[in-house]
């Protein structure tokens, strides 16, 4: 004879009841082995139903199980599946369940689950207005509401600030409800910035973010804008604007002047101060002052007024390129004619019978002579020897020459050599040359 039962908790509990079941196993051959399968664990929502799965793993076919007491009444395979519900589920129900088969001969089998009991938090995040100050405060909350286990909360955020955690019972019993709030220094820079609430629970699938958007109360930021360093004498309707950040908006401006002398042309239209036409009473320091509920912010600019308008960008511009381009016309000019005259140089010191650049050695005699240049000193013409004579040119060639000299000369390159000095010198029976028309003294 064989008995199946499924046990309670390990404590008692007041809303379980199990009723016994007797069973009967009839084989045919020795005792076999009977296994129980359950999970090891399994998890229930507070207030829900929650089954607990309890199994009879049969040993073979020939098994044949008959009921034989108990008042629960079902087919063979009915009193192989030992599961056991749960509604209503509260904290009390949590806890190990033995799930129990007594056989005959082979004994007892049992399995153990536990039952765990949770509660999803309900969540949600909200800013906390407050007033610039220099003493760190909250700034946003973040609340998960009846969780079991207490949910974990987390912050991101591009502002350096700390968290402050708080927990208390939730509105079921077992449950938890926790409180985060996020704590800065609330400056103005930190209106309008966002931050995010991260909430992490094991009954949610992936976490919850939740984002905050903050909010501070700070007293106006003032900056003028408008004055160009461009007002002078008889310029109209010049405008200079308050420009104004703050929370909550404005309520009033106020213009002035540090002289305490408004000028008569200045007219002020909230947060524009129009000047119809400028004057030296214009020539002072303006003031806006700026009020709102949380409190004041001003702002000064000086304003100095010129005798003539100064030249814009548009206009300088040309005149500087223009200079620019002269100067570097100037200095090509420069360079070109540099170059001319070194060129015009060196030609002629390599056409000089005494030049270095035909290979001639030392002159003999009193020194080197230029057929082109007459020479007088105090004892007599001065006589060169010429150096050996180079190629024979061909027939034509040295009148090719002239010519092309002659062109070069008219393009500003060269002077000719005029014919006159190449025709005076007369050749000696010593080789040497003398003018004919040379004075001897």
């Amino acid at each position: 004879m064989a008995r199946v039962a499924a046990l309670p908790p390990s404590r008692s509990s007041p809303t379980l009841q199990f009723l016994p079941l007797l069973l009967l196993l009839l084989r045919e051959t020795g005792a076999q082995d009977v296994q129980v399968r359950v999970p090891p664990e399994v998890r229930g929502y507070l207030g829900g139903t929650v089954q607990l799965p309890c199994h009879l793993l049969p040993p073979g076919p020939e098994v044949r199980v008959s009921q034989s007491a108990g008042t629960r009444q079902g087919t063979e395979m009915d009193l192989r599946d030992a599961t056991l519900a749960l509604r209503g589920l509260t904290v009390d129900d949590e806890g190990n369940y033995t799930c129990e088969f007594a056989t005959f001969p082979s004994g007892t089998s049992r399995g153990v689950t536990w039952l765990k009991a949770i509660a999803q938090p309900q969540n949600h995040a909200e800013t906390q207005e407050v007033t610039l100050s220099l003493d760190p405060v909250p700034v946003a909350r973040c609340v998960s509401e009846g969780g079991r286990p207490p949910a974990r909360i987390s912050w991101f955020s591009p502002l350096d600030g700390e968290t402050k955690e708080t927990q208390m019972s939730g509105p079921v019993p077992g449950t938890v409800t926790v409180t985060s709030r996020f704590t800065l220094v609330p400056l103005s820079r930190a209106d309008g910035v966002k931050v995010t609430c991260k909430v992490e629970h094991e009954s949610f699938e992936e976490p919850i973010l939740l984002p905050v958007t903050l909010s501070v109360r700070y007293p106006p930021e003032v900056s003028i804008s408008g004055y160009d360093d461009n007002w002078y004498l008889g310029r109209s309707e010049a405008t200079l604007s308050c420009d104004v950040r703050s929370k909550p908006e404005p309520t009033g401006y106020d213009w002035s002047t540090t002289a305490g002398v408004f000028p008569a042309s200045a007219v002020a239209q909230g947060p524009q101060l129009i000047i119809h036409s400028v004057d030296r009473l214009v020539n002072t320091t303006f003031i806006c002052t700026v009020t709102n509920a949380v409190g004041t912010g001003r702002a000064e600019q000086v304003v100095l007024v010129r005798d003539t308008p100064r030249a814009s960008p548009r206009d300088v511009g040309p005149v500087v390129w223009g200079a620019v381009g002269g100067t570097l016309l100037v200095l090509l000019l420069l360079a070109g004619g540099s170059l001319a005259f070194i060129l015009l140089r060196v030609r002629r010191r390599r056409k000089s019978p005494g030049g270095g650049g035909g290979g001639g050695g030392e002159s003999s005699g009193g020194g080197a002579y230029d057929p082109k240049t007459q020479v007088f000193g105090n004892g007599g013409p001065v006589f060169w020897t010429p150096a050996a004579p180079g190629p024979l040119k061909p027939d034509g060639k040295e009148e090719e020459d002239e010519e092309e000299e002659e062109e070069k000369a008219e393009e500003g390159l060269m002077l000719p050599p005029p014919k006159a000095l190449e025709d005076d010198m007369e050749s000696q029976l010593d080789g040497s040359l003398i003018s004919r028309r040379a004075i001897y003294v």
